[in-house]
């Protein structure tokens, strides 16, 4: 059973950085999340301030 969850959890990954792709930045309010690396992990940060929103590893 456990190996059913996770594999759903990793079908869903990608489609939790499309969701946050394009929304306006709630920090800076200038910028709009892209998808990215941040730490080495693929990310969804600010194209202007550069704050990561979501990171997966």
């Amino acid at each position: 059973m456990a190996k059913s969850q996770s594999s759903q959890t990793g079908s869903d990954e990608p489609r939790l950085l499309s969701l946050l792709e394009g929304r306006p930045c709630p920090y800076c309010h200038a910028g709009e999340l892209e998808q990215g690396v941040y730490k080495e992990n693929k990310a969804v940060v600010c194209g202007n301030c550069e704050t990561p929103h979501a990171q997966l590893w």
